[in-house]
């Protein structure tokens, strides 16, 4: 722990104090020296162990000619007067959706102090030391004895886990603090093309689906037709073929299309959102009559305006006619 060294030595003055006590009264100043209670209580309730190793840190000063009093007293003061430090550098965590996340919290000298983790979107205080005050178990904080490092991890990320976390740590002469932002990341997948994709029967589906904005490629892609994973019908001529990376790809490739591989086909990753396509398989006839039906709303609309616009001209040309005269071809 960060306050054993001044404990210790504290240890290593009791035990001289004790060992080096007058056995008779001195030439020069009255016996038996003033009491003091608290050296005396602290010293009488000292382990064997900790009283070993004063005595062992107090002949090394004595072998070494070191004034021990002086050396031990400085030594403790110093580890009293030193302030506590923290690196107050702003960090940016960038996690996925469902991962982990670990916010660091450097601080040196902290000695007897505590640090606190607080949620400034609420300003709910979260931890001090290891004790944590919330009751969402995804929070803990991580310390390893000697380390100057207070890590806040929390599990399983959420939306609403994004924002800023601030950790402080109370001085004398105020409050240290570093804030730490944690972005929460959604990968997205999309499928090349458009909505819709016709194929004609006895010919191979090949449809590409992209994952982006995944700080961590995706482990594994799957592909569903309808609501059945496909990902491992090779007997029924289907493959995939995945490359991940900053843009993950993956490639569904199905031989010998036939009516029956017709329907919704999805790309999903873990922790991404989908991408979803629909598949029309047809003979050739099939799929024209599937063109002309897509586009007859149009069609109709466009004879429509040219039936209108036949009429109007009809019209004006009647009178035009009854006012000169003259007839319209």
């Amino acid at each position: 722990m960060s306050g054993t060294r001044p404990a210790t030595l504290m240890v290593a003055m009791a035990a001289m104090a004790l060992a080096g006590a007058p056995e008779g009264p001195p030439a020069t100043s009255s016996w038996p020296p003033p009491t003091d209670l608290t050296t005396t209580s602290s010293a009488a309730e000292l382990s064997a162990a900790e009283l070993s190793a004063a005595e062992l840190g107090a002949a090394e000063l004595d072998a070494a000619g070191v004034p021990a009093w002086r050396e031990l007293w400085q030594s403790s003061l110093e580890a009293l007067r030193r302030e506590p430090t923290i690196n107050n550098t702003q960090e940016d965590v960038l996690v996925q959706l469902g991962g982990v996340a670990f916010l660091h919290c450097p601080v040196r000298n902290l000695g007897e102090r505590g640090v606190s983790w607080v949620r400034r979107r609420d300003w709910h205080i979260i931890s001090s030391g290891v004790f944590m005050y919330t009751n969402d178990e995804r929070f803990q904080v991580l310390h390893s004895e000697g380390s100057d490092d207070w890590v806040l991890q929390i599990k399983y990320v959420q939306k609403r886990d994004n924002g800023t976390y601030e950790c402080q740590v109370s001085t004398g002469s105020g409050t240290l603090s570093r804030l730490v932002h944690l972005h929460i990341v959604v990968p997205e997948a999309f499928i090349l093309g458009a909505e819709e994709y016709h194929v004609d029967a006895g010919s191979t589906i090949n449809l590409v689906c992209i994952i982006e904005k995944s700080p961590v490629p995706p482990q594994y892609v799957f592909w569903y037709h309808n609501a059945r994973m496909i990902n491992y019908d090779a007997a029924r001529g289907v493959s995939v073929s995945t490359a991940p990376g900053a843009r993950t790809q993956s490639a569904l490739r199905i031989r010998a299309a036939a009516p029956a591989h017709s329907g919704n086909y999805t790309c999903r990753a873990a922790n991404t959102q989908p991408a979803h396509i629909y598949v029309y398989v047809s003979e050739g006839s099939d799929k024209m009559a599937a063109t002309l039906s897509r586009d007859s709303s149009a069609v109709r609309a466009a004879s429509a305006l040219l039936v209108l616009c036949t009429l109007l001209a009809h019209v004006m040309c009647s009178s035009t006619s009854s006012q000169t005269s003259s007839s319209c071809e």
